[in-house]
């Protein structure tokens, strides 16, 4: 398996229209056989924080520092489509991106199974809590909880080494987004790197999931630590988001 890991790494986005540093040096690591849960507020740099982990940082970011797997640096299109898949796996926010639109979530699922043969479709889709009847429907003809649960299934398949969920469970009912966070942390104690970005700090403190969180805001990481820890802090943004109400 593999750790991942973000070194001092600063994204600076310039479109023509609008420019900002949406990563400040960040030094984030996500170690092997472990759940490592990333919170912030919107827009704080948590997805771009993923989208350097899995190489899909925009055409138009200037980027220093480096990106690390299993201790070696990784820059260039070449080496990320080498990674993806079999070593570093995605599931992203919105789960319909995860598929092409034009064929069926089953023939994207029995592709995968093709191409990599880790997992068997029965085992990643019993794990993503994804049900076989609707293997015949097209991405938009699920709801946002289902088409969340295939794309969970899809990013299981190839087995990798290093697995980010970005708001895997955000669709889902309470049990099922239970279920979904079981199956996370069950795969990081196959020794897998798991990092699991969320807003539901509810969900994250009930189940326990995580072995170490990590705090960002503005782009960059304020603190890390356990979750007894965090909520002790005496610092208002750490502290609201396990005390809401203060």
């Amino acid at each position: 398996m593999a750790t991942a890991e973000l070194r001092d790494l600063s994204v600076h986005i310039d479109t023509g229209r609008w420019s900002e540093t949406v990563l400040d040096a960040v030094d984030l690591v996500v170690p092997e056989g472990k759940v490592t849960a990333l919170l912030g507020e919107s827009g704080c740099g948590k997805s771009m924080a993923a989208a350097a982990l899995t190489g899909n940082l925009p055409d138009v970011a200037r980027v220093s520092g480096q990106v690390r797997i299993d201790g070696v640096a990784v820059d260039g299109p070449r080496e990320w489509r080498a990674l993806r898949g079999r070593t570093v796996g995605l599931v992203p926010q919105e789960g319909v991106t995860a598929f092409d639109p034009s064929e069926t979530v089953g023939a994207r699922l029995r592709a995968l199974e093709r191409r990599y043969g880790r997992w068997s479709i029965d085992r990643a889709c019993g794990a993503a809590r994804y049900p076989a009847e609707l293997f015949d429907l097209y991405p938009k003809e699920h709801s946002g909880g289902q088409i969340q649960r295939a794309a969970l299934a899809a990013a299981l398949l190839p087995a990798p080494a290093v697995l980010i969920a970005d708001e895997a469970a955000a669709s889902l009912d309470a049990d099922t987004a239970y279920a979904v966070w079981t199956t996370l942390y069950e795969y990081a104690r196959g020794g897998a790197a798991v990092l699991l970005i969320t807003h539901d700090v509810p969900m994250l403190t009930a189940t326990r999931v995580a072995d170490h969180l990590v705090i960002m805001r503005g782009g960059t990481v304020v603190d890390a630590g356990a979750i007894t820890g965090l909520a002790a802090r005496p610092d208002p943004y750490v502290r609201g988001f396990f005390h809401p109400n203060g």
